[in-house]
């Protein structure tokens, strides 16, 4: 598939010399592997490419190009600047600054709601993964993909579409990542690293979180915490442990798991997954966040315990009829 913006997308990259690509905060696999396939395979074009993360999450450290990450520079500008796997400005954070300073700037992205901050931008909504888009993009216009930019890319799409269970891992999300094998990519490499090497501290605080957890709706709606005590108890980093969303989702039952991260003494995140029908989107934009139909995300401005009563409030006044009117589907 050719998207509109990309004979306009090339035609910048080209026009370019110096470019910096960034993405959102709490970057997870998707971004960081956006940001790195992307940036070796312009490097492999011979641009002078800064891949830029303030972030270093240690468990995705074993993606091609990791070490090559660099904070934010704000001294230096760019001829392009590149955000990808978000469409608004304020999770840029830092990095907001080298999209203001920089000639031209452009957006890849592939979430639902896109604010239109950069001059070309290329959402694709039913997309895996930002790395697909990326993927797609590239291989039709023509560039060299070295291996190490491939294997990135191919774990970018396996993190964002949970090893391709997603509904949105379809025909062609398969397709690109046998492209992307076919030019090197290592499934094998990104298997061991993201799924068979889970610490066993890791295994601990996800069962402890599970054992802890709330169950509502005739247990449909699950809800757990994680604090700032958990993360120093078990040595972990709240990146690493945003997978436990997931193993709430998984429990038999379920429909919808809701994940609530002590970030601040009055910051809570939120983490959202259904899965079958629910659109946790909609939730997520009830309280000025956003995602996609089965995951999604938000910040609430309270305590991690105010914030508990909140989101159970919310999913003790939902409609039961909401959670079970597709069953028979």
């Amino acid at each position: 598939m050719t998207h509109p913006t990309w004979p306009r997308i090339t035609r910048a990259i080209h026009e370019a010399e110096t470019i910096a690509i960034s993405g959102h905060v709490n970057p997870d696999g998707d971004c960081l592997g956006s940001i790195l396939g992307l940036g070796l395979s312009l490097e492999a074009l011979g641009k002078t490419v800064d891949m830029v993360h303030n972030e270093t999450p240690r468990h995705l450290s074993y993606i091609p190009g990791f070490d090559r990450l660099v904070p934010v520079n704000k001294d230096k500008t760019y001829d392009l600047f590149i955000m990808v796997d978000l469409g608004d400005r304020e999770r840029l954070k830092d990095s907001a600054v080298l999209l203001d300073q920089a000639k031209t700037s452009l957006n890849f992205d592939h979430h639902q709601v896109n604010e239109g901050v950069c001059d070309l931008i290329c959402q694709i909504k039913e997309a895996s993964s930002t790395c697909e888009i990326i993927a797609d993009f590239l291989i039709d216009q023509g560039f060299d993909l070295p291996k190490e930019a491939a294997t990135a890319l191919f774990a970018g799409i396996t993190t964002d579409s949970n090893r391709f269970l997603y509904d949105t891992a379809g025909a062609r999300c398969l397709r690109l990542a046998a492209d992307l094998m076919d030019r090197g990519a290592d499934p094998a490499w990104v298997y061991l690293h993201e799924y068979q090497s889970v610490q066993p501290r890791l295994f601990a605080f996800k069962g402890a979180v599970v054992e802890r957890a709330t169950f509502l709706q005739e247990g449909k709606v699950v809800l757990a915490t994680v604090t700032q005590e958990d993360l120093k108890h078990y040595n972990i980093t709240m990146g690493e442990a945003e997978g436990v969303v997931d193993v709430l989702r998984n429990l038999e039952g379920v429909e919808v798991a809701c994940l609530l991260k002590e970030t601040g003494k009055e910051e809570t995140k939120l983490s959202l997954r259904s899965k079958r029908f629910f659109s946790v989107e909609s939730v997520a934009r009830a309280f000025g966040g956003g995602g996609h139909i089965k995951a999604a995300g938000a910040t609430l401005d309270l305590p991690k315990d105010k914030a508990l009563e909140t989101m159970t409030q919310y999913f003790e006044d939902l409609d039961l009829q909401a959670l079970t009117m597709s069953e028979e589907e």
